[in-house]
């Protein structure tokens, strides 16, 4: 018998969170449970579940203290026999705590994806059955945020294998970004959000120049800091390097052009789109931080630096460029470690805490 379940997630935008919210939805309707979405009106979550065909609700959500968002949201659990609440985001998780409180029946699983430090206790003691951290490192935040070990559970983010055999022609990439394909491509797809540390990366390019002055590095996403790092690529003399692709959707035909795949982050939970760029065989250089050496294993599958260190983060783009046999190497090691991190395995494990909560 499957289960009922509600997923919540208040992102206007999409990003590794909605994409693995999605994997899971999709995963546990294939095995037999009734899923439901509330999300943003207007959301790239929305017009994907609506394609999908999973009921969705958009329901209009202006941050954690909307009340009024919050008994809708018990409304909707009400009329639909929730079983289950899964909250994916930080404000989701305030508003599920408050529309639970109208369905004690309700058992309430969060997804905690980051590492930013605790700053309400309240919301991680009362109301919640079990907690998804998504790596060690985030499970190691919320034990020193004083969080029961008891319910917490490690499931790692994941990646739809399936989507890398469907992988068109990337001919059109290189047209549309003026690129040559025998010169070095250099790419990041991230948020354009701090944590990421865009700035890092395009230090590190400048460095990379002096070296290959025909390279280009390929920024991938959308995010507040844009114009921000224009200016700062301005001040870098790099406006003929470095191109702006802005969010898209065909992010895999556009990270198989890169050379070299780059995660620049000073705070990073997991950083899932490490999986993509394992997937597609790519060699990568990130940060040291947060739960990137859970994915990539230094000096096997790619090459780990210490954050915010512009110097050694250039040091490993130039070592992957100038030695084609490693970085070839690191990209056949991560394709085959790759494989730890299926969508069919964290659906397997969450649909077991679903299980244990509802004995």
């Amino acid at each position: 018998m499957g289960y009922r379940i509600l997923h919540v997630n208040t992102a206007k935008n999409w990003r590794g969170g909605e994409q693995q919210a999605a994997y899971l939805v999709e995963g546990l309707q294939s095995r037999g449970h009734s899923n439901f979405v509330v999300c943003q009106p207007k959301s790239v979550l929305e017009e994907k579940m609506s394609f999908l065909k999973i009921p969705v609700f958009p329901l209009l959500m202006r941050g954690e203290w909307d009340l009024i968002a919050a008994i809708k949201l018990a409304k909707i659990m009400k009329k639909n026999n929730i079983q289950i609440l899964h909250l994916h985001t930080a404000h989701a998780h305030t508003l599920g705590l408050f529309a639970s409180k109208f369905n004690s029946a309700c058992k309430v699983v969060v997804s905690r994806r980051v590492v930013f430090p605790i700053r309400s206790q309240f919301k991680y003691k009362t109301g919640i059955d079990k907690i998804i951290a998504i790596s060690k490192q985030v499970e190691k935040v919320l034990l020193e945020g004083g969080v029961d070990d008891g319910k917490i559970v490690i499931v790692y983010s994941s990646v739809d294998l399936k989507r890398f055999k469907e992988i068109r022609n990337n001919d059109y990439v290189y047209k549309e970004f003026n690129l040559n394909p025998d010169f070095p491509i250099v790419g990041i797809v991230a948020a354009l959000a701090l944590n990421k540390d865009h700035h890092n990366f395009l230090y590190a390019a400048k460095m990379v120049k002096k070296n290959y002055p025909q390279a280009k590095f390929l920024i991938v996403g959308e995010g507040p800091l844009e114009n921000e790092l224009k200016i700062l690529i301005q001040k870098l003399r790099l406006e003929k390097e470095v191109v702006f692709t802005g969010f898209r959707k065909d992010c895999l035909e556009i990270i198989s052009t890169f050379d070299v795949f780059v995660l620049s982050s000073c705070l990073e939970g997991m950083g899932s789109v490490l999986l993509e760029a394992m997937a597609l065989a790519k060699p990568i250089v990130a940060t040291r931080t947060g739960g990137i050496p859970e994915v990539v294993l230094n000096g096997v599958s790619g090459i780990l630096v210490p954050p915010k260190n512009s110097e050694e983060l250039a040091d490993g783009i130039l070592q992957l460029l100038k030695d084609n046999v490693l970085a070839k190497e690191m990209g056949i090691k991560g394709k085959e470690r790759v494989e730890e991190f299926s969508k069919e395995k964290m659906v397997e494990k969450t649909e077991k805490i679903y299980k244990e909560i509802l004995k």
